[in-house]
């Protein structure tokens, strides 16, 4: 594997946790609990605690309706984006 590769795979991973880190603030910030993430987003509460946890970040679907919620709209963006809110 050449040096190049291996560094692309260190800066994914890299930002895969960032992203879920920064989508744990979001759900932390804007939902009283993982189960309530877990209503609203319609997915089961092992999926909402680990976004709560920061262990996981979210599908493209979750992201598309956080960023389109007009209510939540602001919010997720600034989180995603590290923008302030």
């Amino acid at each position: 594997m050449s040096s190049r590769k291996f560094s692309g795979r260190r800066e994914a991973l890299t930002y895969r946790q960032h992203f879920a880190a920064a989508w744990s603030e979001f759900i932390r910030d804007n939902f009283e609990s993982p189960e309530h993430a877990a209503h609203v987003f319609k997915v089961d509460g092992k999926t909402a605690t680990n976004w709560w946890d920061g262990v996981n970040a979210p599908s493209g679907w979750v992201v598309g309706r956080a960023v389109t919620d007009p209510e939540m709209r602001d919010a997720a963006l600034a989180a995603i984006s590290g923008a302030p809110a």
